[in-house]
């Protein structure tokens, strides 16, 4: 709290440390059980948040007959920040003081902030306060990166980076508190990966359109790109209402038009071969005249001669990304259409030059720009969008990766118990060895698996295999070992088997030929071992097979 108070928490430059301090915050608030260091459950969470608040409540009512009404409201209201800091504002300093520092402890008696009250207020209503949950947060992140995300160089650097100074990033370590924060933090490094693919490809894109202005200040395109063109058209022509639970819209859908006339052959055909859930990036560009390019020249102190940022040069107002949902020719007939609407016998070549993709937008950036505006922080970005861009298929799958990613984080990980703790980088490896797992099975039926006694004998080098036979038929029993290496494979008995393995099976050594040096290993072994002098194979463990006769 003292760090959120601070003056360059709340400066222009403090944009990096805001985002550090939102990441160790993140991580101080981690879910876990303090004890067993096991993930807690989103209803496990809500519940401690509630008895802390029940306790407050409690406290309230029996030394502050003030705070009465916030004692006897219900969880949901007593912890909202606004209501507890307005009810809270009733206390004198002193009082707020010996609340705060005495009797729930938050701060020092002797720690010089204890005579700020509005620091006093500032820490007990953010410790009470209820949280956002990591599902409900990564359930609200919109998945395509915008202009904030894409320029953001404390979180995407750019090709001159040094390494000189940190980044806000989450760090693949060796070990993780959790599986869903090993998944949260590859959910945001994959999307800060792919976000600077986009932005690369946004900026040869924009390079090449050459966007500017004519002598009727009319916005004019100078160049042409393979991968980008201006839009004829952009409207939104559906929006949900939102799920059950949910507070953005359940589906967010646009018409884009797009002229290919005038485009060559191949570049053409590349446009009319986008298909459903191809992702394009549609953007918004407004070009400074000449005389607003020198007056951001000036301001950025540029030298004479030296050009400004990309973004600055082309004007570059917002960048929105969305999914093909169907394509549809200057006739309004379906193009590339795999859901079964259109037949194989039906289809036909595209009509004209005119495209229409109907694209579904990212419904949480949606609500978070409609929120926007509403507040007057922004203004609205939609109606400026005047061109489209496309990315090859093949670097294009990050949606459906991060939406993989984010499914995961919204179930419930079923993880065995012998892979945590080495999947969370905690404890011995060798512990995940099958040798060392409880109710391990010594004797296992591999019914039809063995073509026949060389099979199986071949299939463990590294034993001696006894074969017995079980009384059947009246003639007793048998038994043959193959340890000494002479033995007849027309006496041997034929599958079914069932194998026993020795009780020491954790002090084996590899199979000769089935380490990483593969033959030199095998002959290193058999120069190593000599074999004994009575012809039999020296320590060498036993396996026990047994013929058995199926039931029918």
């Amino acid at each position: 709290m003292q760090a959120r108070r601070s003056a360059l928490y709340s400066s222009p430059g403090g944009h990096l440390f805001r985002q550090l301090l939102d990441l160790l915050s993140f991580y101080c608030d981690f879910p876990l059980n303090d004890h067993t260091g096991e993930q807690l459950k989103e209803d496990d969470v809500v519940g401690q948040h509630y008895d802390k608040v029940s306790q407050l409540q409690r406290l309230f009512f029996k030394h502050w007959p003030q705070l009465y009404d916030l004692a006897l409201a219900n969880c949901a209201a007593a912890c909202a920040p606004d209501g507890l800091r307005r009810a809270l504002r009733q206390l004198q300093p002193d009082q707020l003081r010996q609340l705060v520092c005495k009797q729930l402890r938050l701060v020092g008696e002797d720690d010089p902030w204890a005579e700020d009250p509005e620091f006093l207020l500032d820490v007990l209503v953010t410790t009470y306060q209820r949280r956002a949950s990591q599902r409900a947060a990564i359930n609200a992140m919109p998945i395509y990166p915008t202009e904030g995300l894409l320029w953001d160089t404390t979180q995407i650097p750019t090709a001159a980076y040094s390494g000189g100074r940190p980044l806000a990033l989450p760090k693949l370590n060796l070990q993780f508190l959790s599986p869903s924060d090993y998944l949260l933090r590859n959910f945001h490094l994959f999307r800060l990966e792919a976000a600077y693919e986009v932005r690369e490809d946004i900026e040869v894109a924009l390079q090449r359109l050459n966007p500017g202005r004519d002598f009727d200040d009319n916005i004019v395109f100078r160049g042409w790109s393979k991968m980008a063109t201006p839009l004829t058209s952009f409207r939104i022509t559906q929006v949900s209402p939102p799920r059950v639970g949910e507070q953005h819209p359940a589906s967010v859908l646009a018409e884009v038009v797009v002229d290919t006339r005038g485009m060559r052959g191949d570049v053409a055909s590349g446009w009319d071969e986008l298909k459903q859930h191809d992702v394009l990036f549609v953007m918004g560009v407004n070009p400074p005249n000449e005389q607003e390019a020198a007056e951001a020249a000036k301001a950025a102190r540029l030298r004479k001669g030296q050009a400004l940022p990309l973004v600055q040069r082309v004007g570059l107002l917002a960048v929105r990304g969305a999914e093909v949902v169907e394509v549809r020719d200057e006739e309004g007939g379906l193009m590339n259409d795999f859901t079964g609407r259109v037949r194989l016998d039906e289809r036909k070549p595209p009509k004209g030059f005119v495209r229409t993709y109907v694209i579904a937008l990212d419904a949480a950036q949606y609500q978070l720009d409609v929120n926007a505006t509403a507040a007057g922080d922004a203004s609205d970005v939609y109606p400026a969008l005047n061109v489209v861009m496309r990315r090859d298929a093949k670097e294009n799958n990050f949606k459906a990766v991060l939406e993989s990613i984010r499914d995961s984080l919204n179930e419930q990980l079923v993880i065995p118990e012998w892979l945590v703790d080495i999947f969370l980088g905690y404890g011995d490896a060798g512990a995940a060895h099958y040798t060392a797992m409880p109710g391990l099975l010594r004797t296992v039926d591999f019914k039809d698996t063995f073509l026949d006694a060389q099979h199986l004998i071949d299939s463990f080098p590294q034993y001696d295999v006894t074969f017995s036979s079980g009384s059947s038929g009246g003639g007793g029993s048998s038994s043959i070992s193959t340890g000494s290496g002479q033995y007849d494979v027309a006496a041997l008995p034929p599958p079914p088997y069932k194998v026993t393995f020795p009780a020491d099976q954790q002090q084996l050594k590899p199979a000769p030929g089935s380490t990483k040096r593969g033959a030199d290993a095998k002959a290193t072994t058999d120069a190593a071992e000599p074999p004994a002098a009575d012809g039999s194979s020296g320590s060498r463990p036993v396996l026990t097979v047994e013929h058995y006769r199926p039931i029918n």
